[in-house]
């Protein structure tokens, strides 16, 4: 169900991190674009096993997509996450599986000498195996929410919200 936004009171865990941006046309396709790619190499190693045990327990599984293979549009994919909505302001990525449905939330808007990007997270776990897994990944998500905010506005912030993939 592609182009909806999530209602919070629906997700009983939710995060939320903050970076400024020296960019003040920063838009929800650039926020896409560029979270595509701000993982650090060792987090694809770190997907790598994630998928292979959940794969065993029947979980969704995905490799994190570059920017030249996106589809920046609701239904389109950012490796596992699904786009289920694109605003001009807001980006949800999101994803329900059996044991939890999850939503990523990247938010831009406007402050003083650029933009304030914003990446929130939030998960329904739907049963104890749920809550298990989050409380299994929290401590890497929390450190790789930061470092990918961080790249992202680091690499929109250099001349122009498009300029870091023309290299």
């Amino acid at each position: 169900m592609p182009d909806t936004l999530p209602q919070a009171a629906d997700y009983p865990f939710r995060d939320q991190h903050q970076q400024h941006c020296q960019n003040a046309e920063v838009g929800a396709e650039q926020l896409l674009t560029a979270f595509s790619s701000a993982a650090p190499a060792w987090a694809a190693t770190l997907m790598a096993w994630r998928n292979r045990l959940a794969a065993r327990f029947g979980l969704k599984t995905g490799p994190m997509q570059q920017a030249g293979t996106l589809s920046l549009q609701p239904g389109g994919h950012i490796g596992m996450f699904r786009i289920m909505h694109l605003g001009p302001q807001l980006a949800v990525l999101g994803e329900d599986d059996r044991h939890l449905d999850f939503r990523i939330l990247l938010s831009v808007s406007p402050e003083a000498g650029g933009s304030r990007l914003q990446v929130e997270t939030w998960v329904r776990p739907h049963h104890w195996a749920g809550w298990l897994y989050l409380a299994l990944v929290m401590p890497v998500h929390w450190l790789l929410s930061k470092l990918m905010l961080r790249t992202m506005a680091q690499r929109l912030g250099k001349s122009g919200p498009d300029a870091w993939l023309r290299r």
